[in-house]
């Protein structure tokens, strides 16, 4: 039952994670910038991941529908965490010296605030989630994850257009040259 509810909620942070950068600082070189920025993101998908599988082990089988809400509450705190420590780290690696490095830096910074802010947002109504019934819960379980559904297809559809900003593919070749991006590729 809780487990339907996880299931959205993930999809839709590995589609937001994979978009997100820096914002206002020194600006480097691609080859700087990229293993910086993999290594952010990477370490943000993992987070999601990680912690998403182990919620959704330690709600297969809940009966305790209030302390499901609680972990709910707090897996969905930790990746608004989570998101802020990513764009901190995305900010520090500097924006990329490259045509319109300082505005994709901006629109992955944007992003990120957009995810941890859908998580803050979720946490509020997993805080809500009604526990006198499974059968409320479960309903009002999946309107949360139709949230998060929704937030991260927009967040996507936002960055679709980021590709084209990459006059040069400079950043592009420099993401496929660095080790720390293989994953990402």
């Amino acid at each position: 039952m809780v487990r339907r509810l996880l299931v959205p909620a993930l999809v839709t942070t590995g589609l937001v994670a994979g978009s997100f950068g820096t914002a206002h600082a020194a600006t480097v070189s691609p080859a700087t910038w990229a293993p910086k920025f993999c290594t952010a993101v990477t370490d943000y998908q993992t987070t999601i991941s990680q912690d998403g599988e182990s919620l959704t082990s330690q709600l297969e089988n809940v009966t305790d529908l209030a302390g499901g809400r609680d972990q709910i509450e707090s897996f969905l705190g930790d990746m608004a965490n989570a998101a802020k420590t990513a764009k901190r780290r995305i900010q520090s690696a500097g924006a990329p010296s490259t045509p319109n490095g300082e505005k994709i830096a901006a629109m992955f910074a944007a992003g990120l605030d957009a995810s941890a802010k859908a998580f803050a947002k979720a946490k509020a109504e997993a805080a809500k989630l009604p526990t006198s019934s499974p059968e409320a819960f479960k309903v009002k379980g999946k309107q949360l994850g139709e949230h998060l559904t929704a937030a991260g297809d927009a967040l996507d559809k936002s960055f679709s257009g980021i590709g084209k900003l990459d006059k040069g593919k400079k950043l592009e070749a420099a993401v496929k040259a660095a080790p720390e991006c293989e994953s990402l590729t």
